[in-house]
Protein backbone atom coordinates (compact mmCIF):
# COMPACT_ATOMS: atom_id res chain seq x y z
CA UNK A 1 0.00 0.00 0.00
CA UNK A 2 1.47 3.35 -1.03
CA UNK A 3 1.45 6.55 0.98
CA UNK A 4 -2.15 7.48 0.17
CA UNK A 5 -4.71 7.54 2.95
CA UNK A 6 -6.91 4.44 3.21
CA UNK A 7 -10.61 4.68 2.56
CA UNK A 8 -11.40 2.26 5.39
CA UNK A 9 -9.53 1.40 8.58
CA UNK A 10 -10.47 -1.93 10.15
CA UNK A 11 -9.55 -2.49 13.79
CA UNK A 12 -8.90 -6.18 14.41
CA UNK A 13 -7.28 -8.88 12.25
CA UNK A 14 -9.53 -11.70 13.38
CA UNK A 15 -11.71 -13.69 10.99
CA UNK A 16 -14.38 -10.98 10.72
CA UNK A 17 -11.95 -8.13 10.10
CA UNK A 18 -9.94 -10.15 7.57
CA UNK A 19 -13.10 -11.31 5.77
CA UNK A 20 -14.23 -7.69 5.46
CA UNK A 21 -10.75 -6.68 4.23
CA UNK A 22 -10.88 -9.36 1.52
CA UNK A 23 -14.34 -8.28 0.42
CA UNK A 24 -13.31 -4.63 0.27
CA UNK A 25 -10.20 -5.69 -1.61
CA UNK A 26 -12.27 -7.36 -4.31
CA UNK A 27 -14.15 -4.05 -4.75
CA UNK A 28 -10.93 -2.03 -5.05
CA UNK A 29 -11.34 -0.21 -1.72
CA UNK A 30 -8.12 1.07 -0.13
CA UNK A 31 -8.11 -0.65 3.25
CA UNK A 32 -5.83 -0.68 6.29
CA UNK A 33 -6.21 -3.34 8.99
CA UNK A 34 -4.59 -2.63 12.36
CA UNK A 35 -4.06 -5.39 14.90
CA UNK A 36 -2.70 -4.84 18.39
CA UNK A 37 -1.16 -8.32 18.60
CA UNK A 38 2.23 -8.96 17.05
CA UNK A 39 0.91 -11.80 14.88
CA UNK A 40 -2.26 -13.62 13.89
CA UNK A 41 -4.33 -15.05 16.74
CA UNK A 42 -3.27 -18.70 17.29
CA UNK A 43 -6.21 -19.72 19.52
CA UNK A 44 -8.65 -22.29 18.08
CA UNK A 45 -11.81 -20.49 19.17
CA UNK A 46 -14.78 -20.92 16.78
CA UNK A 47 -15.18 -24.37 15.20
CA UNK A 48 -18.25 -24.13 12.91
CA UNK A 49 -18.75 -22.47 9.52
CA UNK A 50 -22.24 -22.50 8.06
CA UNK A 51 -23.44 -22.42 4.45
CA UNK A 52 -23.91 -18.66 4.39
CA UNK A 53 -20.31 -18.08 5.53
CA UNK A 54 -18.90 -20.43 2.90
CA UNK A 55 -20.92 -18.56 0.28
CA UNK A 56 -19.40 -15.28 1.46
CA UNK A 57 -15.90 -16.75 1.28
CA UNK A 58 -16.73 -17.97 -2.22
CA UNK A 59 -17.59 -14.38 -3.10
CA UNK A 60 -14.26 -13.25 -1.65
CA UNK A 61 -12.45 -15.62 -4.05
CA UNK A 62 -11.08 -17.83 -1.27
CA UNK A 63 -13.32 -20.88 -1.37
CA UNK A 64 -10.83 -23.47 -2.61
CA UNK A 65 -8.18 -22.35 -0.12
CA UNK A 66 -10.68 -22.42 2.75
CA UNK A 67 -12.17 -25.83 1.90
CA UNK A 68 -8.76 -27.50 2.19
CA UNK A 69 -9.11 -27.13 5.97
CA UNK A 70 -12.83 -27.82 6.38
CA UNK A 71 -14.82 -30.97 7.16
CA UNK A 72 -18.02 -30.50 5.17
CA UNK A 73 -21.47 -31.52 6.30
CA UNK A 74 -21.35 -32.62 9.92
CA UNK A 75 -24.39 -33.02 12.12
CA UNK A 76 -25.16 -33.13 15.83
CA UNK A 77 -26.25 -36.21 17.76
CA UNK A 78 -27.97 -35.55 21.08
CA UNK A 79 -27.58 -38.08 23.90
CA UNK A 80 -29.80 -38.25 26.96
CA UNK A 81 -28.68 -38.37 30.57
CA UNK A 82 -28.11 -42.12 30.22
CA UNK A 83 -25.94 -41.67 27.12
CA UNK A 84 -28.59 -42.89 24.67
CA UNK A 85 -29.28 -40.98 21.41
CA UNK A 86 -32.63 -39.17 21.46
CA UNK A 87 -32.43 -36.57 18.64
CA UNK A 88 -30.20 -35.49 15.77
CA UNK A 89 -29.56 -32.53 13.50
CA UNK A 90 -28.13 -33.78 10.21
CA UNK A 91 -29.30 -31.42 7.46
CA UNK A 92 -28.90 -32.52 3.86
CA UNK A 93 -30.43 -29.48 2.12
CA UNK A 94 -27.93 -27.10 0.50
CA UNK A 95 -30.04 -24.17 -0.70
CA UNK A 96 -27.10 -21.76 -0.49
CA UNK A 97 -24.63 -24.07 -2.21
CA UNK A 98 -23.00 -25.79 0.78
CA UNK A 99 -23.81 -28.00 3.75
CA UNK A 100 -25.31 -26.14 6.69
CA UNK A 101 -22.70 -27.17 9.27
CA UNK A 102 -18.99 -27.49 8.57
CA UNK A 103 -16.08 -27.98 10.95
CA UNK A 104 -12.94 -25.85 10.70
CA UNK A 105 -9.97 -24.66 12.75
CA UNK A 106 -9.91 -20.93 13.32
CA UNK A 107 -6.11 -20.47 13.10
CA UNK A 108 -6.09 -22.12 9.67
CA UNK A 109 -8.98 -19.95 8.45
CA UNK A 110 -7.36 -16.77 9.73
CA UNK A 111 -4.11 -17.65 7.97
CA UNK A 112 -5.99 -18.29 4.69
CA UNK A 113 -7.81 -14.98 5.00
CA UNK A 114 -4.57 -13.14 5.72
CA UNK A 115 -2.74 -14.79 2.82
CA UNK A 116 -5.64 -13.85 0.55
CA UNK A 117 -4.92 -10.16 1.09
CA UNK A 118 -1.63 -10.54 -0.80
CA UNK A 119 -3.75 -10.30 -3.97
CA UNK A 120 -4.44 -6.62 -3.31
CA UNK A 121 -1.85 -3.87 -3.48
CA UNK A 122 -4.44 -1.51 -2.00
CA UNK A 123 -4.91 -3.52 1.25
CA UNK A 124 -2.41 -3.66 4.12
CA UNK A 125 -2.28 -5.21 7.61
CA UNK A 126 -0.22 -3.66 10.41
CA UNK A 127 0.50 -5.86 13.42
CA UNK A 128 1.52 -4.38 16.77
CA UNK A 129 -0.68 -1.34 16.05
CA UNK A 130 -3.32 -0.44 18.65
CA UNK A 131 -6.34 1.82 18.39
CA UNK A 132 -6.37 4.58 21.02
CA UNK A 133 -8.94 7.17 19.92
CA UNK A 134 -10.52 8.93 16.97
CA UNK A 135 -11.92 12.27 15.87
CA UNK A 136 -14.37 12.59 13.01
CA UNK A 137 -15.77 15.36 10.85
CA UNK A 138 -17.94 15.73 7.79
CA UNK A 139 -15.18 14.57 5.43
CA UNK A 140 -13.63 11.67 7.30
CA UNK A 141 -12.16 10.26 10.48
CA UNK A 142 -8.73 10.57 12.09
CA UNK A 143 -7.73 7.44 14.00
CA UNK A 144 -4.96 7.62 16.59
CA UNK A 145 -2.80 4.49 16.36
CA UNK A 146 -0.16 3.42 18.88
CA UNK A 147 2.85 1.47 17.58
CA UNK A 148 6.29 0.92 19.11
CA UNK A 149 5.59 3.44 21.81
CA UNK A 150 4.64 6.20 19.42
CA UNK A 151 1.22 7.56 18.48
CA UNK A 152 0.43 8.62 14.94
CA UNK A 153 -2.77 9.68 13.19
CA UNK A 154 -4.28 7.76 10.28
CA UNK A 155 -6.79 9.60 8.13
CA UNK A 156 -9.60 7.61 6.48
CA UNK A 157 -13.19 7.90 5.35
CA UNK A 158 -14.60 5.15 7.57
CA UNK A 159 -13.59 3.07 10.58
CA UNK A 160 -14.94 -0.44 11.18
CA UNK A 161 -14.47 -2.00 14.63
CA UNK A 162 -13.95 -5.76 14.37
CA UNK A 163 -12.02 -5.81 17.63
CA UNK A 164 -13.90 -8.43 19.63
CA UNK A 165 -16.17 -8.68 22.63
CA UNK A 166 -14.06 -6.25 24.67
CA UNK A 167 -13.89 -3.79 21.77
CA UNK A 168 -11.69 -0.77 22.63
CA UNK A 169 -13.49 1.18 19.90
CA UNK A 170 -16.86 0.42 21.48
CA UNK A 171 -15.52 1.42 24.89
CA UNK A 172 -14.21 4.70 23.48
CA UNK A 173 -17.68 5.41 22.05
CA UNK A 174 -19.28 4.53 25.41
CA UNK A 175 -21.92 2.35 23.75
CA UNK A 176 -23.29 -0.53 25.78
CA UNK A 177 -24.35 -4.06 24.89
CA UNK A 178 -27.91 -5.00 25.80
CA UNK A 179 -28.60 -8.49 27.09
CA UNK A 180 -27.27 -10.87 29.72
CA UNK A 181 -24.12 -12.54 30.91
CA UNK A 182 -24.82 -16.02 32.26
CA UNK A 183 -23.47 -17.66 35.37
CA UNK A 184 -22.69 -20.96 33.66
CA UNK A 185 -19.06 -21.47 32.73
CA UNK A 186 -17.54 -24.08 30.44
CA UNK A 187 -14.18 -25.78 30.24
CA UNK A 188 -12.84 -26.11 26.67
CA UNK A 189 -10.25 -28.81 25.98
CA UNK A 190 -8.71 -28.93 22.49
CA UNK A 191 -6.96 -32.15 21.50
CA UNK A 192 -5.11 -33.46 18.43
CA UNK A 193 -4.58 -36.74 16.57
CA UNK A 194 -8.01 -38.20 17.19
CA UNK A 195 -8.45 -41.85 16.24
CA UNK A 196 -12.27 -42.12 16.20
CA UNK A 197 -13.40 -41.23 12.64
CA UNK A 198 -16.95 -40.03 13.53
CA UNK A 199 -17.29 -36.51 12.09
CA UNK A 200 -20.54 -35.55 13.84
CA UNK A 201 -20.78 -33.60 17.06
CA UNK A 202 -21.97 -35.52 20.12
CA UNK A 203 -23.92 -33.53 22.71
CA UNK A 204 -24.45 -35.21 26.09
CA UNK A 205 -27.42 -33.53 27.80
CA UNK A 206 -26.54 -34.86 31.23
CA UNK A 207 -27.29 -32.49 34.14
CA UNK A 208 -24.47 -34.07 36.13
CA UNK A 209 -21.95 -32.73 33.57
CA UNK A 210 -23.29 -31.46 30.21
CA UNK A 211 -20.65 -32.24 27.59
CA UNK A 212 -20.06 -31.56 23.90
CA UNK A 213 -17.63 -33.50 21.71
CA UNK A 214 -16.73 -31.72 18.45
CA UNK A 215 -14.44 -33.40 15.87
CA UNK A 216 -12.60 -31.10 13.49
CA UNK A 217 -10.26 -31.19 10.46
CA UNK A 218 -6.76 -32.66 10.50
CA UNK A 219 -7.51 -34.85 13.51
CA UNK A 220 -8.60 -31.96 15.73
CA UNK A 221 -11.03 -32.65 18.58
CA UNK A 222 -12.70 -30.38 21.11
CA UNK A 223 -14.49 -31.24 24.35
CA UNK A 224 -16.63 -28.70 26.17
CA UNK A 225 -17.70 -29.41 29.76
CA UNK A 226 -20.19 -27.33 31.69
CA UNK A 227 -18.88 -26.43 35.12
CA UNK A 228 -21.05 -26.69 38.20
CA UNK A 229 -21.37 -24.33 41.11
CA UNK A 230 -18.50 -25.03 43.44
CA UNK A 231 -16.08 -26.26 40.77
CA UNK A 232 -12.71 -24.65 41.34
CA UNK A 233 -10.64 -23.52 38.35
CA UNK A 234 -7.49 -25.25 39.56
CA UNK A 235 -9.38 -28.54 39.86
CA UNK A 236 -11.13 -28.53 36.48
CA UNK A 237 -7.95 -27.44 34.70
CA UNK A 238 -6.07 -30.39 36.20
CA UNK A 239 -5.49 -32.86 33.35
CA UNK A 240 -6.12 -35.85 35.58
CA UNK A 241 -9.65 -34.64 36.19
CA UNK A 242 -10.79 -33.60 32.72
CA UNK A 243 -9.17 -36.63 31.10
CA UNK A 244 -11.36 -38.77 33.35
CA UNK A 245 -14.40 -36.84 32.13
CA UNK A 246 -13.28 -37.50 28.54
CA UNK A 247 -12.82 -41.21 29.21
CA UNK A 248 -16.43 -41.50 30.44
CA UNK A 249 -17.65 -40.34 27.01
CA UNK A 250 -15.17 -41.83 24.52
CA UNK A 251 -12.37 -43.85 26.13
CA UNK A 252 -10.23 -43.70 22.98
CA UNK A 253 -9.96 -39.90 23.36
CA UNK A 254 -8.56 -39.94 26.87
CA UNK A 255 -4.83 -39.75 26.12
CA UNK A 256 -4.81 -37.64 22.96
CA UNK A 257 -2.24 -34.80 22.86
CA UNK A 258 -3.45 -31.62 24.56
CA UNK A 259 -3.52 -28.42 22.49
CA UNK A 260 -5.33 -26.01 24.81
CA UNK A 261 -7.44 -25.82 27.95
CA UNK A 262 -9.42 -22.73 28.92
CA UNK A 263 -12.48 -21.71 30.94
CA UNK A 264 -15.00 -19.28 29.51
CA UNK A 265 -18.43 -17.86 30.27
CA UNK A 266 -21.05 -16.95 27.70
CA UNK A 267 -23.06 -13.88 26.84
CA UNK A 268 -26.21 -13.02 24.90
CA UNK A 269 -25.81 -9.36 24.09
CA UNK A 270 -26.41 -6.96 21.18
CA UNK A 271 -25.17 -3.38 20.76
CA UNK A 272 -27.69 -0.60 21.22
CA UNK A 273 -26.18 1.17 18.16
CA UNK A 274 -24.14 -0.35 15.33
CA UNK A 275 -22.94 2.98 13.98
CA UNK A 276 -21.47 6.09 15.54
CA UNK A 277 -21.05 8.62 12.73
CA UNK A 278 -18.23 7.27 10.59
CA UNK A 279 -17.62 4.32 12.91
CA UNK A 280 -19.32 0.97 12.30
CA UNK A 281 -19.24 -2.18 14.40
CA UNK A 282 -19.12 -5.82 13.30
CA UNK A 283 -18.66 -9.27 14.81
CA UNK A 284 -18.30 -9.60 18.56
CA UNK A 285 -17.93 -5.82 18.82
CA UNK A 286 -21.62 -5.63 17.80
CA UNK A 287 -23.10 -8.81 19.30
CA UNK A 288 -22.11 -11.66 21.60
CA UNK A 289 -23.74 -15.01 20.86
CA UNK A 290 -23.91 -18.07 23.14
CA UNK A 291 -21.88 -20.98 21.69
CA UNK A 292 -24.65 -23.59 21.58
CA UNK A 293 -25.63 -23.05 17.93
CA UNK A 294 -22.16 -22.32 16.55
CA UNK A 295 -23.34 -18.97 15.15
CA UNK A 296 -21.11 -16.36 16.79
CA UNK A 297 -18.45 -16.21 14.09
CA UNK A 298 -20.99 -16.83 11.34
CA UNK A 299 -23.00 -13.80 12.45
CA UNK A 300 -19.80 -11.76 12.21
CA UNK A 301 -19.14 -12.97 8.67
CA UNK A 302 -22.73 -11.99 7.79
CA UNK A 303 -21.90 -8.51 9.09
CA UNK A 304 -18.87 -8.34 6.80
CA UNK A 305 -20.87 -9.56 3.80
CA UNK A 306 -23.57 -6.96 4.42
CA UNK A 307 -21.22 -4.07 5.08
CA UNK A 308 -18.48 -4.67 2.49
CA UNK A 309 -20.43 -3.97 -0.69
CA UNK A 310 -22.29 -1.04 0.87
CA UNK A 311 -19.07 0.72 1.86
CA UNK A 312 -17.65 0.05 -1.61
CA UNK A 313 -20.72 1.46 -3.39
CA UNK A 314 -20.76 4.50 -1.11
CA UNK A 315 -17.06 5.21 -1.67
CA UNK A 316 -17.52 4.94 -5.44
CA UNK A 317 -20.40 7.41 -5.27
CA UNK A 318 -22.88 4.88 -6.62
CA UNK A 319 -25.06 4.93 -3.49
CA UNK A 320 -25.71 7.68 -0.92
CA UNK A 321 -24.51 7.51 2.67
CA UNK A 322 -28.03 6.56 3.71
CA UNK A 323 -27.29 3.03 2.49
CA UNK A 324 -25.41 2.51 5.75
CA UNK A 325 -28.65 2.99 7.70
CA UNK A 326 -29.71 -0.38 6.32
CA UNK A 327 -26.72 -2.16 7.87
CA UNK A 328 -28.17 -2.14 11.39
CA UNK A 329 -31.73 -2.42 10.07
CA UNK A 330 -30.87 -5.70 8.38
CA UNK A 331 -28.28 -7.22 10.65
CA UNK A 332 -29.44 -6.41 14.18
CA UNK A 333 -32.78 -8.32 14.14
CA UNK A 334 -31.22 -11.38 12.51
CA UNK A 335 -28.29 -11.46 14.93
CA UNK A 336 -30.72 -11.14 17.85
CA UNK A 337 -32.88 -13.96 16.48
CA UNK A 338 -29.86 -16.26 16.25
CA UNK A 339 -28.94 -15.42 19.84
CA UNK A 340 -32.44 -16.48 20.94
CA UNK A 341 -32.11 -19.72 18.96
CA UNK A 342 -28.80 -20.44 20.69
CA UNK A 343 -30.40 -19.86 24.10
CA UNK A 344 -33.22 -22.31 23.27
CA UNK A 345 -30.70 -24.95 22.23
CA UNK A 346 -28.75 -24.22 25.40
CA UNK A 347 -31.78 -25.03 27.54
CA UNK A 348 -31.86 -28.51 26.01
CA UNK A 349 -28.11 -28.96 26.35
CA UNK A 350 -27.96 -27.73 29.95
CA UNK A 351 -30.73 -29.50 31.90
CA UNK A 352 -30.83 -28.45 35.55
CA UNK A 353 -31.93 -31.80 37.00
CA UNK A 354 -32.36 -35.45 36.08
CA UNK A 355 -36.14 -35.02 36.17
CA UNK A 356 -36.01 -32.00 33.88
CA UNK A 357 -33.64 -33.82 31.53
CA UNK A 358 -35.90 -36.89 31.40
CA UNK A 359 -39.02 -34.84 30.67
CA UNK A 360 -37.41 -32.66 27.96
CA UNK A 361 -35.64 -35.54 26.28
CA UNK A 362 -38.70 -37.78 26.31
CA UNK A 363 -40.75 -35.00 24.71
CA UNK A 364 -38.15 -34.48 21.99
CA UNK A 365 -37.87 -38.20 21.36
CA UNK A 366 -41.64 -38.39 20.95
CA UNK A 367 -41.73 -35.35 18.68
CA UNK A 368 -39.14 -36.95 16.41
CA UNK A 369 -41.56 -39.82 15.77
CA UNK A 370 -43.68 -37.38 13.73
CA UNK A 371 -42.20 -36.90 10.23
CA UNK A 372 -42.95 -33.17 10.12
CA UNK A 373 -41.27 -32.58 13.51
CA UNK A 374 -38.37 -34.85 12.66
CA UNK A 375 -37.78 -32.98 9.39
CA UNK A 376 -38.04 -29.62 11.19
CA UNK A 377 -35.28 -30.66 13.60
CA UNK A 378 -33.15 -32.84 11.32
CA UNK A 379 -32.98 -30.25 8.52
CA UNK A 380 -32.29 -27.33 10.88
CA UNK A 381 -35.46 -25.56 9.76
CA UNK A 382 -35.74 -23.84 13.14
CA UNK A 383 -32.75 -21.66 12.26
CA UNK A 384 -33.91 -18.06 11.58
CA UNK A 385 -33.96 -17.41 7.84
CA UNK A 386 -31.82 -14.63 6.33
CA UNK A 387 -34.80 -12.41 5.58
CA UNK A 388 -35.18 -8.68 6.30
CA UNK A 389 -38.41 -6.70 6.50
CA UNK A 390 -36.51 -3.39 6.29
CA UNK A 391 -33.34 -2.46 4.49
CA UNK A 392 -31.75 -1.83 1.13
CA UNK A 393 -34.27 -3.12 -1.40
CA UNK A 394 -37.15 -1.80 -3.51
CA UNK A 395 -40.44 -2.80 -1.84
CA UNK A 396 -43.25 -3.75 -4.17
CA UNK A 397 -46.44 -5.82 -4.05
CA UNK A 398 -44.30 -8.87 -4.79
CA UNK A 399 -41.40 -7.94 -2.47
CA UNK A 400 -42.40 -7.03 1.07
CA UNK A 401 -39.11 -8.30 2.53
CA UNK A 402 -35.75 -9.14 1.06
CA UNK A 403 -34.17 -12.56 1.47
CA UNK A 404 -31.00 -14.40 0.54
CA UNK A 405 -31.46 -16.01 -2.86
CA UNK A 406 -30.63 -19.71 -3.18
CA UNK A 407 -27.48 -20.88 -4.93
CA UNK A 408 -28.23 -24.04 -6.89
CA UNK A 409 -25.91 -25.68 -9.38
CA UNK A 410 -26.69 -24.52 -12.92
CA UNK A 411 -25.51 -25.79 -16.29
CA UNK A 412 -23.51 -23.66 -18.68
CA UNK A 413 -22.78 -25.01 -22.17
CA UNK A 414 -19.35 -26.09 -20.89
CA UNK A 415 -19.87 -27.32 -17.32
CA UNK A 416 -21.96 -27.30 -14.15
CA UNK A 417 -21.27 -24.36 -11.83
CA UNK A 418 -22.69 -22.83 -8.67
CA UNK A 419 -24.95 -19.90 -9.50
CA UNK A 420 -22.76 -17.20 -7.91
CA UNK A 421 -19.88 -18.11 -10.23
CA UNK A 422 -21.78 -16.53 -13.13
CA UNK A 423 -23.33 -13.56 -11.30
CA UNK A 424 -20.23 -11.36 -11.02
CA UNK A 425 -19.14 -9.22 -8.08
CA UNK A 426 -21.73 -6.44 -8.30
CA UNK A 427 -25.47 -6.23 -8.71
CA UNK A 428 -26.86 -8.92 -11.00
CA UNK A 429 -30.02 -9.65 -12.95
CA UNK A 430 -31.28 -13.19 -13.25
CA UNK A 431 -34.38 -14.10 -15.20
CA UNK A 432 -35.90 -15.65 -18.27
CA UNK A 433 -34.06 -15.20 -21.56
CA UNK A 434 -35.86 -12.25 -23.14
CA UNK A 435 -34.58 -8.81 -24.15
CA UNK A 436 -37.64 -7.05 -22.70
CA UNK A 437 -37.02 -8.68 -19.33
CA UNK A 438 -33.37 -7.67 -19.29
CA UNK A 439 -34.17 -4.09 -20.23
CA UNK A 440 -36.80 -3.80 -17.50
CA UNK A 441 -34.35 -5.17 -14.94
CA UNK A 442 -31.64 -2.68 -15.92
CA UNK A 443 -34.02 0.17 -15.13
CA UNK A 444 -34.05 -0.65 -11.40
CA UNK A 445 -30.33 -1.31 -10.84
CA UNK A 446 -28.70 1.63 -9.00
CA UNK A 447 -26.88 3.78 -11.54
CA UNK A 448 -23.16 3.15 -11.89
CA UNK A 449 -23.12 -0.26 -10.22
CA UNK A 450 -21.65 -3.22 -12.03
CA UNK A 451 -24.35 -5.52 -13.36
CA UNK A 452 -24.07 -9.16 -14.33
CA UNK A 453 -26.85 -10.46 -16.56
CA UNK A 454 -27.81 -14.11 -16.35
CA UNK A 455 -30.46 -15.50 -18.68
CA UNK A 456 -32.12 -18.73 -17.60
CA UNK A 457 -32.83 -21.60 -19.94
CA UNK A 458 -35.60 -23.87 -18.70
CA UNK A 459 -34.61 -27.34 -17.58
CA UNK A 460 -36.31 -28.96 -20.58
CA UNK A 461 -34.81 -26.56 -23.16
CA UNK A 462 -31.54 -26.55 -25.08
CA UNK A 463 -29.02 -23.76 -25.62
CA UNK A 464 -29.46 -21.89 -28.90
CA UNK A 465 -27.19 -19.39 -30.64
CA UNK A 466 -26.54 -16.17 -28.72
CA UNK A 467 -29.09 -13.50 -29.76
CA UNK A 468 -27.66 -10.35 -31.31
CA UNK A 469 -29.40 -8.05 -28.83
CA UNK A 470 -27.09 -8.73 -25.89
CA UNK A 471 -23.72 -8.23 -27.57
CA UNK A 472 -22.32 -11.19 -25.69
CA UNK A 473 -22.91 -9.53 -22.30
CA UNK A 474 -25.47 -12.07 -21.12
CA UNK A 475 -24.47 -15.38 -19.54
CA UNK A 476 -26.89 -18.22 -20.28
CA UNK A 477 -27.33 -21.13 -17.92
CA UNK A 478 -29.82 -23.96 -17.68
CA UNK A 479 -31.94 -24.13 -14.55
CA UNK A 480 -31.46 -27.88 -14.36
CA UNK A 481 -32.96 -28.36 -10.90
CA UNK A 482 -35.93 -26.06 -11.47
CA UNK A 483 -35.10 -24.26 -8.21
CA UNK A 484 -34.71 -20.87 -9.88
CA UNK A 485 -37.96 -21.31 -11.81
CA UNK A 486 -39.69 -21.98 -8.48
CA UNK A 487 -38.05 -18.86 -6.99
CA UNK A 488 -39.22 -16.64 -9.82
CA UNK A 489 -42.72 -18.13 -9.63
CA UNK A 490 -42.88 -17.49 -5.88
CA UNK A 491 -42.14 -13.80 -6.46
CA UNK A 492 -44.38 -13.62 -9.54
CA UNK A 493 -41.28 -12.39 -11.37
CA UNK A 494 -39.82 -12.50 -14.85
CA UNK A 495 -36.48 -11.57 -13.27
CA UNK A 496 -34.88 -10.69 -9.95
CA UNK A 497 -32.24 -8.09 -9.28
CA UNK A 498 -29.76 -9.36 -6.70
CA UNK A 499 -27.44 -7.29 -4.53
CA UNK A 500 -23.72 -8.16 -4.39
CA UNK A 501 -24.40 -10.14 -1.19
CA UNK A 502 -27.06 -12.11 -3.14
CA UNK A 503 -30.11 -10.70 -1.35
CA UNK A 504 -33.06 -9.77 -3.56
CA UNK A 505 -33.00 -6.05 -4.38
CA UNK A 506 -35.97 -5.81 -6.74
CA UNK A 507 -38.59 -7.89 -8.53
CA UNK A 508 -39.15 -7.43 -12.25
CA UNK A 509 -42.77 -8.44 -12.90
CA UNK A 510 -43.93 -10.46 -15.86
CA UNK A 511 -44.34 -8.31 -19.01
CA UNK A 512 -47.92 -7.21 -19.59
Amino acid sequence: MDGKDPDVVIVGAGPVGLTLANLLGTHGVRTLVIERNAALEPEPRAVTLDDESLRTLQGAGLLDAVLKDVVLGYGVQYHDWRGRPFAAIQPTRQEYGYPKRNAFRQPLLVRTLFDGLARFEHVAVKFGHSFTSFEQDAEGITVQVQAEGEARPVRARWLVACDGGRSPVREFCQIVLEGETYAERWLIVDLAERTVPLRHTSTYCDPRRPTIRLPGPRGALRYEFMLREGDRDEDVLDERNFREWIARRVPADRDLPLVRKVIYGFHARVRTRWREGRVLFAGDAAHLTPPFAGQGLNSGIRDAANLGWKLAALLRGSLPESVLHSYEQERRPHAAALIQMALRIGRVMQPKSLLGAALTQTALRAACLLPVCRDYILQLKFKPKPRFAQGCFLPSPNLSATELAPQPWVQSPAKDVRLDEVLGAGFSVIGWDAAVVREAARQVVPQGLCTGQVALVRSEDDFLDTPADDGGAVVRVRDASGELAALLARFGAAALVLRPDRYVYAVVPQPA
